[in-house]
């Protein structure tokens, strides 16, 4: 991996590394992780892929850690356990492929399928009644979030199809991301990933991944149920859009 050093004296990748932390802090604790796919492709507009994702690593357990301990007691432990289960499998298939398998065509697939399940409502029914649908949009989360830190998503598909009410949803992807994000350290510690440059700048970036979670638990506090599904639902479709055109920018 080309060293990364040089970045910290470099404003513009301050600017987008703050943004897209704080916009990520902000969806994972108001909007379950639905626009937290931003941050990577910013970042790779300053530094390669693999070290963008590589610096989120930390700043996303960061961000999980206190967002579990906001909604630690709306969990459905039950039902958390299946979608977690499919995510570890998940994990495990991208690891192998971490370092060559292209992620290219997992983008294109990923990007289509959230901006058609977010143009279509009448979709989200039909995938809460496929057979295994948890274990399928559980693994699938978790191949894209190792690959992308794309989990988001996915998951998204399938907690709108299955209608749960919005503290408990906040709660479920809180616990579901941070325990992906915690497994996804091994992969990339067997793979090489990390860079000792890349922890100074998670050091300087940690207040901008704090706030943002601040950011995203009140203005989820002013919202109905009806504008938060709305809400997510619009973020599935925009994280398809990223993800559609950062495919075909590499």
């Amino acid at each position: 991996m080309p060293e990364v050093s040089p970045l910290i004296a470099d404003p513009l990748f301050w600017l987008l590394a703050i943004v897209g932390v704080v916009i990520t802090g902000i969806s994972k604790s108001g909007f379950a992780g639905g626009a937290g796919v931003v941050a990577v492709p910013l970042l790779s507009l300053v530094m390669p892929i693999p070290a963008a994702t590589a610096l989120m690593l930390p700043l996303l357990l960061v961000m999980d850690a206190r967002t579990v301990l906001l909604y630690r007691r709306s969990v459905d432990w039950a039902s958390l356990l299946q979608i977690t289960s499919a995510a570890v499998v998940g994990i495990a298939l991208a690891g192998f492929a971490l370092s060559a398998l292209p992620a290219k065509s997992l983008q294109i697939a990923l990007a289509v399928f959230s901006i058609v399940f977010a143009l279509w409502q009448r979709l989200m029914p039909l995938l809460g009644r496929l057979p295994a649908a948890a274990w399928l949009w559980g693994t699938v989360s978790g191949v894209s979030s190792t690959l992308l830190h794309a989990g988001g998503p996915p998951i998204t598909i399938y907690f709108l199809s299955q209608k749960i009410e919005k503290r408990v949803w906040l709660a479920q992807a809180s616990v579901f991301f941070a325990v992906m994000n915690v497994i996804k350290v091994i992969p990339y510690t067997l793979n090489g990933q990390w860079q000792q440059s890349l922890f100074w700048l998670d050091l300087a970036l940690i207040p901008a991944a704090l706030l943002g979670v601040r950011l995203g638990y009140r203005l989820q506090a002013r919202l109905a149920e009806k504008d938060f599904m709305l809400i997510c639902r619009v973020l599935l479709g925009v994280a398809g859009v990223l993800l559609l055109v950062r495919s075909f920018q590499h």
